[in-house]
């Protein structure tokens, strides 16, 4: 075993925590804070979190070994990025469904089997949520897109071949869709 399982994590300790205090919700999160005190030490303080929802990314793969990507405007960097589609989970919603969802929402594309795998943290510093990558095996254009409030979102198919090198000179930067591709490509 390369590492302890998630449940048997013995060597610290979780740390006692106050009732939440709401700061700040917005349509996407909503800003937290409690106190927290060591059960091991005399260390305490306020720590302050973001609730999110859960995301998904997905990895839709043609027949032809291309990977259906996407550009879009995204307003933390003010560029344009290159990413595989996205978004969050909707309440009563599985990881799987949402990222069929979001496939054929920013893309027109949908596909034959479709599978989660991989899923990860994105912050766990900060953020009480998980981003889950879904991949969609056989995909093809079946309609136009479907896209939501301000979403301006333009395909992309890029040969699986090109991925890695993409990766490698930072063109695909964004770390949940590197997460996503990698879950891909391991």
């Amino acid at each position: 075993m390369l590492y302890r399982d998630e449940s048997d994590l013995t060597g610290v300790l979780p740390w006692e925590t106050s009732p939440v205090e709401p700061l700040l919700e917005t349509r996407i999160f909503t800003v937290h804070q409690r106190r927290a005190r060591s059960r091991q030490s005399d260390k305490e303080g306020v720590f302050v979190y973001l609730d999110a929802p859960d995301w998904v990314n997905v990895v839709a793969v043609t027949p032809d070994d291309h990977i259906v990507m996407i550009e879009q405007y995204r307003h933390g960097l003010d560029r344009v990025t290159l990413e595989i589609p996205g978004g969050m989970v909707d309440p009563g919603e599985s990881p799987l469904e949402a990222g069929i969802r979001e496939l054929r929402e920013e893309t027109g594309y949908a596909g034959g089997e479709a599978e989660l795998i991989g899923r990860i943290s994105p912050n766990p510093a900060i953020q009480t949520n998980w981003c889950h990558t879904v991949r969609v095996q056989g995909v093809a254009r079946v309609g136009t897109q479907q896209l939501e409030g301000n979403e301006e979102i333009a395909i992309v198919r890029v040969p699986l071949t090109q991925v890695r090198p993409l990766i490698q000179t930072g063109v695909i930067h964004h770390a949940l869709v590197v997460a996503g591709l990698a879950h891909h490509l391991l």
